[in-house]
């Protein structure tokens, strides 16, 4: 059996990471640029990418606007050569356009942009690559996990509950059911205020325990709180990115790279895993496809072995009217191990490079083993035998 995942591999890129958010203005970037100084600091050659196409910040912040990006040949291609600073080497679509210029683009159109600063950028030997995402969690966050092998995502947000609530779709967007990238953990920045008049007090201005409250839901830790401090609201370069002076700031990042390493350690690529999907109700596969339960997800190893088994809900609507093509691709699923089909939904799913075999019935780990050993073959039996309604699809 020789099918796979297919993502892009950076060339001596050992490990991407993402910084998200579920809105703007929770620090996320602040997060991300003193994660790198922090691995920097540690001996890791680190790089930072910033995915906001349409409001790129790094620049900014590391003093860098007026750098110009240069081009240079590498093999048979042109390729971009980073901006490097403290031992970074970055890269963003803010040092490529006119700064006092809006980026006007559809989602498709960045998220191609995006794909050209991940692949297009002379690298060289990087430990970690950080990843700034945009707020939210559209068309460029997907394309760059479908597209790219992501080590582990963190999530930051605000003590507040709208912050929190935001910040919770973007924790799902992470989760085996969307996208299935390794969730390392939350931050909870702004978590209090100090005067630096009175470095030992704290004012809890935007609530208590929210970033404790969505880690214990989404089972996964509490990497640091970090707090607001008064001389970052000068916006220098200086204290947005940490001064030494901060001794609690430093200690937070201190442990949130821990956590980075200590995950990129755990981390197994699944480039050669078999990714399969069975519509699945009470164990069983569901004859009918598109109104299906849910659909269990097996990534099979080596040696034929069921490395990790997870369910995915069912779409909205008739099965090749619903997103779960693009769902399950994202996910890697390249085969589906189904009971009887439209051919308006098998052509949905094998335009998302999903195989599709039809006429399976029972028990879906018997259905498995026996697809496992070569005892499936596609019966060509479609919706049209039971009158379903995706046979005029």
């Amino acid at each position: 059996m020789s099918l796979s995942i297919e993502k892009t591999k950076l060339d001596n890129v050992k490990n991407i990471i993402v910084v998200a958010s579920g809105k703007g203005g929770v620090g996320k970037s602040t997060v991300a640029a003193n994660l790198c100084i922090t691995l920097a600091r540690q001996g890791y050659q680190v790089g930072l990418l910033d995915a906001d196409i349409y409001g790129p910040s790094i620049p900014k912040m590391f003093a860098i606007e007026d750098e110009q990006i240069s081009v240079k040949t590498k093999g048979e291609e042109d390729v971009f050569i980073p901006v490097e600073k403290f031992g970074i080497k970055m890269i963003s679509i803010g040092l490529l356009v006119d700064n006092s210029q809006a980026v006007i683009w559809r989602g498709p159109m960045a998220a191609n942009a995006l794909a050209q600063l991940f692949s297009k950028t002379d690298w060289g030997e990087l430990d970690y690559l950080v990843v700034d995402f945009p707020p939210g969690t559209g068309d460029i966050q997907i394309s760059a996990m479908q597209q790219f092998e992501i080590t582990g995502a963190i999530v930051v947000t605000t003590p507040q509950v709208v912050a929190v609530n935001d910040a919770r779709k973007g924790a799902e967007m992470f989760s085996p059911a969307k996208m299935n990238v390794p969730l390392i953990g939350i931050v909870e920045n702004m978590a209090w205020f100090t005067p630096k008049e009175h470095p030992d007090e704290k004012y809890f201005l935007f609530g208590n325990g929210g970033g404790s409250m969505l880690a214990k839901e989404f089972n996964t830790q509490l990497l640091a709180q970090i707090p607001l401090i008064q001389d970052v609201d000068d916006s220098t370069n200086d204290t947005v990115l940490l001064s030494v002076q901060h001794a609690p700031v430093l200690a937070a990042f201190e442990r949130i790279a821990d956590a980075v390493v200590e995950s990129a350690s755990h981390f197994r690529p699944k480039s050669n895993l078999l990714v399969v999907a069975i519509p699945t109700v009470d164990g069983k596969v569901d004859d009918h496809f598109g109104h299906c339960d849910h659909y269990t997800v097996f990534e099979i190893g080596k040696n034929q072995s069921i490395e990790n088994e997870f369910t995915v809900p069912s779409g909205d609507g008739c099965g090749c009217k619903s997103n779960i093509a693009s769902v399950l691709s994202g996910l890697g699923v390249k085969m589906m191990l189904a009971g009887n089909m439209g051919e308006g939904a098998k052509n949905v799913l094998n335009d998302a490079h999903i195989q599709v075999i039809r006429g399976c019935q029972g028990d879906i780990h018997q259905v498995l083993n026996d697809f496992l050993n070569g005892k499936l073959s596609d019966s060509g039996i479609d919706c049209e035998s039971h009158e379903h309604e995706c046979a005029n699809h």
